[in-house]
């Protein structure tokens, strides 16, 4: 079985006609995805004209029925996803319907031998598939189970599909008449109100689907502190439509667009400069996350089967003071949650409990999930845990607005890799790893998981805490409003406040 993934970046057509084109093109580039799929069940030529310029990666939206076509077949091949005749048996193969009226034929086609399935798995996008509830019997069904039902036991091979009427996020699998069909969401993310939001989909061979999701306005202009939608507009109204043209514009010409204060314009013209240079630049005299003692924090990350997670099945923890990285990982028994974290407890407060606690947006995750598992299953801890110093580095950086950071988005491998974090490479994200494991708690078979490739992940994730923490200790400190960027039209490097 091939274990390459390819990724996906599902981008709805409100995000293609109404974001800006350097949004668009910052956001084909930062997700770099073998290709754009377009999911909406009405035709959007605008979105499908725009996505295309903007980048250089096969766009796929059937509505538009180019050369009469309604289903369209891709595969990887030499290290792209590229269109392959409907006959051709690929290992692992993405099948675009125009609409679900088009399921029963594509099982016809598979029946009949006209189309050859792929030896390893296939991947079905169907733009209008969704789910029906009944109020009456509280009971939900696919709003076209019979068909995915002929078509699975038609290709005999097995079959993922991605629904375009559920969220990107969604994911169940379907007992269809004695046939088990996994569904993911491949539309809108849910959550973030009137911004354009999109994802990208990161597909493997054995079935699962690691949904990222992205906000719009985390690319293009919007993507620079103090750049809303308003002002935004009114910068391109001057001709200012991608970042480098805003630290390429002096500061004063950047405070005469309406609405735009001179501290607004000097912030935005900083963040452009973090952008481009690539290193953090503090902008307060608040000390980082303190230590009991002279050694450093040490940096958490936990792994979880979910977002409202019934287990922590790994937990790893790096210690810079002597470079050394402690894991726990359930490996046997998910439906016992306790044993690693008592493991973890037992080890942390006997050798660590003086230390100081570092963690990623961990205030909103990392923390209060550990407090929960540790109150059920671990009680006559929690006291002790209580008493540990603990900070959230990204709260510190950027809900508090200590810091600029140069990443494309806030997430911390964005972060991390701009300030020259060079990692394993071992290509999972949070939401493959909580795939994989519940794969796991399904199945109870081990061998589905690459447990050292997990662990790499964690531990990826513990030392990339640490350098954007050290980035962010060493780098420059001044107030945004203490700049002098009025001569000429480009700003000075940092070091030189």
């Amino acid at each position: 079985m091939s274990e390459e993934p390819f990724e996906l970046l599902s981008l709805p057509g409100r995000a293609g006609r109404t974001l800006a084109r350097s949004a668009l093109t910052d956001a084909v580039e930062h997700a770099d995805p073998d290709g754009v799929w377009i999911p909406d069940a009405s035709p959007e030529p605008r979105a499908y004209a725009a996505v295309r310029d903007a980048g250089s990666v096969p766009v796929v939206h059937p509505q538009l029925g180019r050369t009469g076509e309604q289903t369209v077949r891709h595969a990887r091949a030499n290290g792209e996803l590229t269109r392959v005749d409907a006959d051709r048996a690929p290992a692992l193969d993405v099948l675009t319907v125009q609409s679900p009226a088009m399921l029963d034929g594509l099982a016809g086609s598979f029946e009949t031998g006209a189309r050859t399935a792929a030896t390893d798995r296939t991947f079905l996008v169907v733009p209008d598939l969704g789910v029906e509830t009944d109020a009456t019997t509280l009971s939900a069904a696919l709003t076209v189970g019979d068909e995915l039902t002929r078509l699975q036991r038609a290709t005999e091979t097995p079959l993922t599909v991605l629904a375009g009427e559920l969220p990107a996020g969604y994911r169940h699998d379907w007992m269809l008449d004695g046939v088990t069909v996994p569904v993911y969401g491949c539309g809108p993310p849910s959550g973030y109100g009137e911004t354009p939001t999109f994802a990208t989909l990161r597909c493997t061979a054995a079935g699962t689907v690691a949904p990222t999701p992205m906000r719009g306005d985390q690319f293009g202009l919007r993507a620079l502190a103090g750049i809303g939608a308003t002002t935004a507009t009114r910068l391109r109204e001057r001709g200012i439509d991608a970042r480098g043209e805003v630290r390429e514009t002096p500061v004063r010409e950047l405070a005469d667009v309406s609405g735009v204060s001179r501290a607004n314009a000097e912030r935005m013209h900083a963040h452009a400069e973090v952008l481009q240079s690539g290193t953090p630049l503090r902008l307060s005299n608040e000390t980082l996350p303190v230590t009991r003692d002279e050694r450093p924090p040490v940096c958490l990350d936990i792994e979880t089967d979910g977002l409202s997670p019934t287990v922590i099945w790994q937990l790893g923890v790096y210690d810079p003071h002597d470079d050394s990285y402690q894991s726990f990982i359930e490996r046997e028994t998910p439906d016992e949650p306790g044993r690693i974290i008592e493991a973890f407890l037992d080890w942390f407060l006997a050798t660590h409990a003086d230390r100081t606690v570092l963690t990623w947006n961990g205030y909103r995750f990392d923390y209060p999930e550990l407090e929960r598992f540790i109150d059920k299953h671990a009680p006559h801890y929690a006291d002790a845990w209580a008493d540990v110093w603990t900070y959230d580095l990204y709260k510190w950086a950027v809900r508090d607005g200590n810091a600029l950071l140069p990443g494309r988005t806030n997430k911390l491998d964005d972060v991390a890799s701009r300030v020259g974090f060079d990692g394993a490479d071992t290509g999972l994200t949070g939401a493959q790893t909580a795939a994989a494991y519940q794969q796991f708690m399904r199945t109870g078979d081990p061998s589905l998981l690459d447990w050292e490739r997990h662990e790499r992940y964690c531990e990826d994730d513990c030392r990339a805490l640490w350098r954007v923490y050290a980035a962010i200790r060493d780098a420059d400190r001044r107030a945004t409003t203490d700049t002098v960027t009025d001569t000429g039209g480009t700003q000075a490097g940092l070091g030189d406040f």
